[in-house]
């Protein structure tokens, strides 16, 4: 069931219910990660103690098998200390920034927005290698979120036909 909508010229386009539902959840899901990556900044000590000691669920044989946690199975990542750690949630606070943008702009039928959006998901993942290295093994929920992300890009992207150029 699409949705109407009327740019600044005056044209009515048709936004499709799909496309409405998809940006809902990418708002929401941004507002989350900015959330969650500000309050990874200000205990960034706290959180590198517990993935270090393996206490946290961050790695992503732990996020998948909650049971193993002795340590000879954790994964150490290379250059994991603070002040890498609040670099990483900065990273990650701009692409959700990104992505929120972005999601607005394409609620807006505007194709820049899905660009920024496309950005924003694989700045993340860039973060991600550039502070700590390529360990698949540490990304936890980085590499979930950009798996899941990379769906809502081919989502968007099929609905570019939708969207009008700025």
């Amino acid at each position: 069931m699409p949705e109407e909508t009327t740019s600044t010229k005056g044209n009515s386009s048709l936004r499709p219910l799909f496309l409405t539902i998809l940006c809902v959840i990418t708002f929401i899901g941004s507002i989350i990660g900015i959330i969650v990556n500000v309050r990874g900044y200000v205990n960034a000590s706290s959180e590198v103690e517990n993935i270090t000691s393996g206490r946290a669920k961050t790695q992503l044989k732990n996020l998948f098998n909650p049971g193993s946690t002795s340590t000879d199975e954790l994964v150490r990542i290379g250059n994991l200390n603070v002040e890498n750690y609040e670099k990483f949630s900065i990273g990650c606070i701009a692409s959700y920034i990104l992505c929120l943008v972005g999601t607005v702009l394409i609620f807006k039928l505007k194709r820049t927005g899905f660009y920024s959006f496309t950005l924003g998901t694989f700045f993340n993942l860039l973060t991600h290698f550039l502070l700590f290295g390529d360990k698949f093994g540490s990304m936890g929920i980085s590499i979930v979120a950009a798996i899941g992300g990379l769906v809502f890009v081919i989502f968007y992207g099929l609905n570019l036909k939708y969207m009008e150029e700025s």
